[in-house]
């Protein structure tokens, strides 16, 4: 599991010439492995060489002694409207692998307890120029006072003061009849799968803040001020706090589950899980005991794997609680995001290989771990059940396929789910034959068949996508699943039958 091994805090002003420029070349590798659109100059002048009267720069190390991460506070000290101010600002980047420990969030916290100790009365805002949900969200989680916010209009007078202070820091109008939305740059670095999961993710604050800053994506910042206040701050506390308590309560608890006692809540529990996911909400209160008595509740943090490509293990997990990575070829490579509610291991459970990618928890989870004996008698006898976790697996197997394939890259994720959406899931018993028309896609999912064409024939074990240009006959060899895709506008080109076998 990666991660932060050791934490450093710099004060630049501390340092000679040399070592800031030294400092700035180091954060700027990192920050560019995270952020698009923005100059080192730029870069140095927001972090490192900023002109706040207070800089602190939190540099975060694996145990390579590599620089993983950084977050710069920054207090400037204002006057605004003849009142003194301090006026909070931070920028910060982690990767990936070394995300969710909460470490900026408890530093940020003692600096600015610390600061309005010194300065007891004085006013203070943090002030942020989000470009990202994620860092909405995060404010949104720990503070109870974040402007704007979903559901209450900000007070025109307190949104005056948010336009002054960004005004003040040199923010530009994207709109000039917007004065929220503002110019910054820095685009974060996703793939598709992950821009995707943010919009169409159900946290409330996401929601909002897409809503509110649509243009994210293009580096557009929300501009969001928090009053640093010891309410604000208190909240922040108690649910970092809550966090840690956590820790040994769920070690308890995982205790008294071995208990009679334990074990008749650990179930109800369960039960409670997979009723609200989609997936098996239908099902009877019987049939959820039964399928709970032989499931497991796993409470992972941020960072922990859940399993690793090539693994051999053939349990489904439904993420009741959470987020996590689907990852292939490298721990960078993310291919899909997922989010409660979620079902994964299903190509492994189904088709009996080894894990096909990598699934890394990104924020503390919960999971309910089914096993493949528990589960495939229900889907024997439930059609919904069985066509429900076949067409998760066909969504995953088909993206596999076709993921940066350029005949079908210009479809997006949503063209080439709906497309397949348009399919039609067939089951072919051994030696049960199809024929499948001149214009349509072929995708086999699992089995073994044999592909007849007038001229010649050949047999295909495994998943394959291929577009047919002429009249096929698709026999199965064994119990075979594939599905029949329309004549699609993509343009895609043929898939050679030889390179079908």
């Amino acid at each position: 599991m990666s991660r932060i091994a050791n934490t450093e805090v710099i004060i630049p002003k501390s340092l000679s010439p040399e070592a800031r420029e030294q400092l700035i070349d180091a954060l700027y590798a990192v920050h560019n492995q995270i952020f698009d659109g923005v100059e080192r100059e730029s870069f140095a002048k927001y972090v490192v060489l900023s002109k706040a009267e207070h800089t602190w720069i939190q540099v975060h190390k694996n145990e390579q002694a590599e620089i993983v991460g950084y977050f710069a506070l920054h207090i400037f000290e204002r006057q605004l409207g003849g009142i003194p101010t301090a006026v909070f600002r931070a920028e910060a980047g982690t990767l990936r692998a070394y995300r969710g420990g909460n470490v900026n969030a408890r530093f940020g916290l003692s600096l600015g307890l610390r600061y309005l100790l010194k300065n007891p009365g004085r006013r203070a805002y943090y002030l942020g120029s989000l470009v990202h949900p994620s860092s909405y969200s995060l404010f949104a989680k720990y503070f109870g006072e974040v402007w704007p916010r979903r559901g209450q209009e900000t007070p025109p007078e307190l949104q005056a003061f948010m336009d002054e202070l960004a005004c003040e820091f040199g923010l530009e109008r994207v709109h000039t009849s917007n004065a929220l939305v503002r110019k910054v740059g820095w685009r974060t670095r996703e793939t598709e799968a992950e821009r995707e999961y943010w919009q169409h993710c159900d946290k409330p604050a996401a929601r909002f803040f897409i809503e509110a800053n649509p243009g994210y994506v293009d580096g557009d910042g929300l501009v969001t001020v928090v009053p640093v206040t010891a309410a604000n701050l208190l909240r922040m506390v108690r649910i970092l706090s809550e966090r840690k308590l956590r820790q040994p309560v769920e070690a308890a608890v995982s205790m008294a589950r071995r208990l009679p006692l334990g074990s008749r809540l650990l179930r109800s529990e369960i039960v409670r899980q997979l009723r609200a996911a989609p997936l098996f909400a239908h099902f009877d209160e019987g049939t959820l005991k039964s399928l709970a008595a032989r499931a497991q509740i796993l409470n992972v943090p941020a960072g922990r794997y859940v399993f690793r490509q090539g693994d051999a293990s053939h349990e489904l997990y439904l993420l009741a609680r959470g987020a996590a990575y689907v990852l292939e070829s490298g721990e960078e490579q993310v291919v899909n995001e997922l989010g409660t509610g979620a079902v994964f291991g299903e190509i492994a459970m189904l088709a009996g290989e080894r894990r096909s990618a990598s699934i890394r928890i990104a924020t503390a989870s919960t999971l309910v771990r089914i096993p493949r004996e528990a589960l495939l008698p229900l889907m024997e006898g439930n059609a919904g059940l069985r066509q429900g976790v076949w067409q998760t697996f066909a969504e995953r197997r088909f993206e596999s396929l076709v993921r940066g394939e350029a005949r079908y890259g210009q479809l997006g994720r949503q063209g080439r789910r709906s497309w397949l959406q348009q399919g039609e899931l067939r089951e072919l018993a051994p030696e049960q034959a199809l024929t499948v028309e001149a214009g349509s896609h072929l995708l086999v999912l699992s089995g073994s068949v044999k592909l007849a064409h007038p001229a010649f024939q050949v047999a295909a074990q495994g998943s394959l996508l291929l577009e047919v240009q002429h009249p096929l006959r698709v026999v199965a060899q064994e119990t075979a699943r594939l599905v029949l895709l329309p004549r699609q506008g993509a343009q895609a080109q043929v898939v050679p039958l030889s390179q079908a076998a």
